[in-house]
């Protein structure tokens, strides 16, 4: 016997956009950075077309098999972000660049681009976040309304 079939409500239940936006700023300004840094890579490393997926060395001693899954893991979760990245809209990739790979300021970004204060902060940084957790397939990094959080 076959089984209820999902409605849409049920697969994309209705997303608090507000926490969410906070959500993907802190894992993109907390999380990324850190995971860059045990990853073995550089934010240069990151905007090269040439980034293998390999980690640079493999760390040697005691704990040696913990430390390299977690290298492996902060790998995955570095191009993960990347490939999030590349998946959003050409203005929000800029954005997502400029602000969290280029390590530019929200002024530096929205001047360079040629928006406005009001622009920027009211769409276009919002939209560039939420485009990225639409995008993000490694963790689920939407809060839900009314739900608890499933992401970080």
């Amino acid at each position: 016997m076959m089984g209820k079939v999902a409605t849409f409500e049920e697969l994309f239940p209705p997303v608090d956009e507000k926490k969410t936006i906070k959500n993907v700023q802190h894992f993109l300004g907390r999380t990324l950075p850190q995971m860059i840094r045990i990853s073995g890579h550089s934010v240069a490393d990151l905007r090269s077309p040439s980034m293998d997926g390999m980690p640079k060395s493999a760390p040697a001693g005691n704990g040696a098999e913990e430390r390299i899954t977690r290298r492996l893991y902060a790998e995955q979760i570095v191009k993960q972000s990347i490939i999030a990245m590349n998946h959003c809209d050409h203005n929000c990739q800029e954005i997502l660049d400029q602000l969290y790979l280029q390590d530019y300021s929200d002024t530096m970004c929205y001047v360079g681009i040629g928006y406005s204060k009001s622009q920027y902060f009211d769409h276009w940084k919002p939209l560039a976040c939420l485009q990225f957790a639409e995008s993000y397939m490694l963790d689920d990094l939407f809060i839900y309304e009314n739900r608890t959080q499933t992401g970080l």
